[in-house]
């Protein structure tokens, strides 16, 4: 394909010479991407390009995809890469990608309702919740809670916030709170990936379920638990310090119950010298306690409770 255009680009790869449709896309406000692909496949798939081929306004065999609409070519690269089984999505597959497909399936962009399914399913799946101890890929944090709040997928949302406060520094930086020197990427120059900054209102309730937590479990973890049995008492009392403080002190437990709790439950207690009634009996109870915090995150997680 030929044009007079420099700001017109045919794509290298989805430009199939067999296919019927044209697909005109905007890489940045000044350079427009086209893509040749298979009428059939976007048809089926997209109630988007259904209703713009069937418009009469629309030509023949062409949809312009409007800028209004927010699509980025990147995300129709991820897209078609999925249609087309260059990359499908899978538990496999990263973040990014996920992501991406998450946002251009949606009823605002181009709508394909089973393929946005799909990635609302796999992105589910990328971040388990509590109360056991889970692991989240750090790196996209701010990014999964802003998919979770435009989207609806509450179910991840708890756990991200406790990833953010366990895990990350949440609290926005001096470069971004000063126009004049921040940088709109996510950090090498020239980066074209936008930097994912926590909006003021989640900024709040990381500091309202960082001070929940911190305020509910240090008592928890410097104070050795009681007994019914002396003996056992006397165990937690001399090697609570040395088993349990001083490993939360070095790894910042106090930040993070669940896990803590967890390392706290697999210690060999009775090899310290408990008994098998009370081992079981405090393993009991730090798993309710692992399930506590997970339900009073939902109250933390309210910034108003801290100014009651």
């Amino acid at each position: 394909m030929t044009t007079e255009s420099q700001n017109i680009r045919q794509h290298p790869t989805y430009w199939f010479d067999d296919g019927s449709i044209i697909v005109r896309s905007h890489n940045t406000s000044h350079e427009e991407v086209y893509f040749k692909l298979h009428e059939g496949l976007l048809r089926r798939q997209s109630r988007f390009v259904r209703k713009m081929l069937d418009s009469e306004t629309s030509a023949a065999s062409e949809v312009l995809i409007p800028q209004e609409l927010g699509v980025q070519v990147h995300d129709l690269i991820a897209l078609l890469e999925h249609l087309y089984h260059d990359t499908p999505l899978s538990a496999e597959a990263p973040f990014s990608h996920v992501a991406a497909i998450l946002r251009i399936s949606s009823p605002h962009q181009l709508d394909l309702p089973g393929v946005h399914m799909s990635a609302r399913a796999y992105m589910v799946a990328m971040f388990p919740q509590g109360p056991r101890p889970f692991a989240h890929p750090s790196s996209n944090l701010e990014e999964a809670l802003a998919l979770a709040h435009s989207y609806q997928i509450p179910s991840i949302r708890k756990g991200i916030y406790y990833s953010l406060v366990t895990t990350s520094e949440f609290e926005p930086e001096a470069d971004i709170l000063d126009p004049e020197n921040s940088n709109s990427t996510n950090g090498s120059p020239g980066s074209l990936e936008p930097r994912h900054v926590l909006p003021p209102a989640d900024v709040e309730r990381c500091r309202s379920l960082m001070n929940g937590i911190v305020e509910h479990f240090t008592p928890i973890l410097f104070t050795p638990p009681a007994t019914l049995h002396m003996a056992c008492t006397d165990v937690f009392a001399d090697r609570w310090m040395s088993l349990v403080i001083q490993p939360a002190i070095s790894n910042s437990g106090v930040y993070k119950p669940l896990e803590m709790l967890e390392q706290i439950k697999q210690i060999d207690w009775a090899a310290e010298g408990l008994c098998a009634a009370c081992v079981r009996e405090k393993r009991e109870e730090w798993t309710q306690e692992q399930e506590d915090v997970w339900k009073k995150m939902d109250l933390w997680l309210t910034p108003e409770h801290t100014k009651h």
